[in-house]
């Protein structure tokens, strides 16, 4: 297995540099042929956090994260944490970070969260 990170998925998503997304490509295909991909949860959390700078809305944002989390011979680091994240994050209004650290936490046993955001305080009171 072979890891990737957050640059590689960026330039793959947004196509925005030929030769880097030719190299990811092959890249990607290659790691597939070796026996998978890993992604890890926190290259998912960025490349949200980049697509969100770049102007995508919630839906692609979602929609780009669980192509990759469905994506043949991909291993998504903390993927329970990451799709429960992601299905708070589509009807919410907070950031993906946000909720995944409200997901790691309730994977953790722990279901209260303090935050000083008071848009995102009053959605989990």
């Amino acid at each position: 297995m072979i890891g990737v990170d957050t640059n590689v998925l960026v330039r793959i998503y947004l196509e925005d540099d030929k030769d880097q997304v030719k190299n990811a490509q092959e890249f990607l295909l290659e790691a597939t042929k070796k026996g998978g991909l890993f992604i890890s949860s926190y290259a998912l959390l960025e490349l949200a956090w980049v697509l969100k700078g770049k102007g995508y809305n919630r839906e692609q944002i979602y929609d780009a994260i669980i192509t990759i989390i469905d994506s043949f011979g991909v291993t998504v680091g903390q993927k329970s944490v990451v799709l429960t994240a992601l299905e708070k994050y589509i009807k919410g209004k907070a950031d993906f970070g946000d909720y995944m650290i409200l997901a790691e936490g309730e994977e953790n046993s722990c279901y209260n969260l303090k935050t000083f955001d008071k848009k995102f305080q009053k959605e989990l009171s």
